[in-house]
């Protein structure tokens, strides 16, 4: 290792060199000014929608031809640029996102020369005590007049419906807020969610400081899992991020259903309709090759359900008592490429309500995933995934309370895709009746899926193919298996076998759509309870587009079914047809809409039938006003639809009804600080 050491002759000598690179410095700094950036009118920071001054001198810019480009955040905006006596100004075309950003002025010569001018980092906030601070939303109002009718009745003949989505958020140095409505009105309690004119759907605030969060009202409480079914529901959760291993912990309780409007309080105020749990997770891996999580939860309560058993209609409903946990592993290794996931949950579950007389069952499930997903080379991406699920006999959880319990589940898949190609399938095996119990049949289902899907991104080259449009293919197939390998006796057993292939191609011009389909379904049963069945259809749909204002679409799809065993037929007919027109740019706006279905099934095992469906829309909607953040929209709209059934197989007899309304609608769009929405 070499030392260098400064001798006193250096230490005589350095002024003199200090000197020199002064003096040679000054004239390149003096050749080369740098474009400057006017400082904010706000001291130390910029508003989301204020503009960028950049003073460029005369002799910044080098005198070889080239291009001055202004880049924000890594993104050319010099388009969006103005240029004024030497100054170069920026107006966001949307307010900047709270935060640091940064920005250069840069010179492309046209000799391949790449020089910055200036180079910045500033931040963005709404002021100095709010980094952030916003709102946005739309209130809408519609009056509604039934001008006339027939056979079509239900309802008030006026009425008033009127909703609408309010979002805020606040923020400052370590703190956040963030807040929701959803607010809905109607002049009848009948058509009202929660039997009320004027109600708050759904709500939620958000709070968070430093490293605590505090949320009230509709909110996902946990990611989906065999616990949990990732479903929103009404409550409140507290959490915390823990200083050990990227650690969380968070507290929740909230309502065993989801509930609607503002009576259903917080959530979780009934006592019998009660969930209250908590989730510790932490990270003790975590790079960015590699990260693994480990999580546990746990969760008990309560939720009521009617007691159908009864006769009394004023009995009391059932309610039944949960407990259940699960600990999950969930991890990313060989940079990110293999995914490995295990969960074990536990759960006691009380079937028989509040004062059966047996014990509460407990039971397990367990659930594993391994995915392979490499990184792409030579344009080849592939994923290879195995999954396997067993939840018990008597496994039920009152957050996940549709989970199918008493199965056990073994899954194989995968996707490739190459250039325009794509692959996916997979392969599954369920057993049911794990606890083998003589009352109960037990059966094996096998299921399978393959895909392709071809898209082109150009017009492929010849007469024809240029004829037909940038074209997409895609063909599909998937078959299901049920088998009883026990049947109690006294029961039909299953021995069903069904078949799905299917084809569709679609092609793209610049003012026409089309695309043409058709699939082949087969239903076999060994046992002899269903006749055999093969259903064939076939649909056509186009579409054409001559300029933004008019739109006409049609389709056309014919189902026929035949039963080999039963020597019969059936068929049927759809038929769609809708057109929009803009009249006048922004003004006046008209849509018509009709479907007629023809049913020819005089011979179908099931359901006899033969007739006739149609049906009819049509509107005109006329702008009065746009809407704008001081006063609402107007829009005057006519409708009239009609209904027509025509039923030919007993007897002729037609049924007819048709209704007109006269509507009054009106936009208003909230927006703070300003700007629309």
């Amino acid at each position: 290792m070499a030392l260098f050491v400064l001798r006193p002759t250096a230490v005589l000598s350095a002024p003199l060199l200090i000197s020199s690179w002064l003096i040679l410095a000054v004239p390149v700094a003096q050749a080369q000014p740098l474009v400057q950036l006017t400082p904010s009118t706000s001291a130390g920071f910029y508003q989301p929608d204020e503009r960028l001054h950049l003073f460029v001198p005369d002799n910044a810019r080098p005198d070889e031809p080239g291009t001055l480009t202004l880049e924000l955040d890594g993104m050319d905006v010099t388009a969006l640029t103005e240029m004024h006596d030497g100054e170069l100004i920026y107006t966001p075309v949307r307010p900047l996102k709270p935060g640091e950003h940064q920005l250069r002025v840069v010179f492309y010569g046209e000799q391949g020369r790449v020089q910055e001018l200036g180079h910045w980092r500033f931040e963005v906030r709404q002021s100095r005590r709010f980094q952030e601070l916003e709102a946005r939303g739309q209130l809408d109002l519609a009056l509604s007049q039934r001008l006339t009718q027939h056979n079509q009745g239900g309802g008030n003949d006026f009425s008033v419906q009127g909703g609408g989505h309010l979002q805020a958020q606040a923020s400052g140095d370590n703190w956040r807020l963030d807040s929701s409505l959803d607010l809905m009105a109607v002049n009848d309690t009948e058509l009202a969610i929660a039997g009320r004119e004027l109600d708050l759907a759904r709500f939620s605030l958000r709070g968070e400081y430093d490293r605590y969060r505090l949320a009230l009202g509709d909110q996902q409480l946990a990611s989906a899992s065999l616990i949990q079914d990732g479903f929103e529901r009404r409550g409140i959760s507290t959490g915390a991020r823990l200083p050990v291993m990227g650690g969380a912990l968070s507290l929740y309780r909230a309502d065993s259903q989801q509930q609607v409007g503002i009576d259903a309080g917080l959530g979780g105020d009934e006592a019998d309709s009660r969930l209250t749990g908590g989730r510790l997770e932490f990270w003790p891996l975590r790079s960015a090759n590699a990260q693994l999580l480990v999580a546990g939860e746990q969760l008990s309560g309560r939720v009521s359900t009617p007691d159908y058993g009864s006769f009394d209609p004023n009995a009391a409903p059932t309610v039944h008592r949960g407990e259940a946990r699960n600990l999950t592993l969930d991890g990313l290794f060989f940079r990110r490429q293999l995914r490995l996931r295990y969960e074990t949950a536990e759960s006691e579950y009380d079937f028989d309500g509040r004062d059966g007389d047996l014990a509460p069952e407990r039971d397990n499930a367990w659930s594993a995933l391994a995915v392979v997903d490499p990184t792409p080379m030579a344009d080849l991406n592939w994923r290879l995934g195995w999954q396997s699920t067993k939840m018990g006999t008597w496994y039920k959880s009152l957050a996940n309370r549709y989970a199918p319990a008493d199965k056990r589940m073994d899954r194989v898949f995968f996707d490739v895709s190459k250039n325009q190609w794509s692959w996916e399938g997979g392969y599954a095996i369920e057993d049911n009746n794990l606890a083998e119990d003589s009352a109960y049949a037990t059966s094996e289902t096998r299921q399978w899926n393959l895909s392709t899907h071809y898209a082109e991104y150009d017009v492929p080259e010849g007469p024809i193919l240029d004829f037909l449009g940038q074209p997409s293919y895609h063909l599909s197939a998937r078959g299901t298996t049920l088998e009883d390998s026990y049947t109690p006796e006294g029961y039909l057993a299953n021995d069903l076998e069904t078949r799905h292939y299917g084809l569709t191609a679609a092609f793209t011009k610049t003012q026409l759509q089309w695309s043409v389909g058709y699939h082949y379904d087969t239903l076999e049963d060994a046992t002899g309870w269903q006749p055999e069945a093969r259903t064939q259809a076939t649909r056509l749909e186009a579409g054409w587009l001559p300029n933004r204002r008019y739109r006409l679409f049609a389709s056309w799809q014919l189902q026929h079914t035949t039963y080999p065993t039963l020597d019969a037929s059936t068929y049927r007919h759809l038929y769609a047809f809708d057109a929009q027109a803009e009249l006048i740019p922004g003004r006046l706006q008209t849509g018509l809409t009709m479907s007629l279905n023809q049913t020819h099934a005089r011979e179908d095992p099931f359901f006899a039938q033969r007739g006739e469906d149609a049906y009819m829309s049509a509107h005109l909607n006329w702008r009065l006003r746009d809407p704008d953040p001081h006063f609402g929209g107007l829009d005057l709209r006519l409708s009239v639809t009609r209904n027509r059934y025509l039923e030919q197989l007993a007897f002729t007899d037609t049924v007819e009804g048709y209704q007109a309304f006269i509507e009054l609608r009106s936009q208003w769009p909230l927006a703070y600080p300003g700007g629309q929405p």
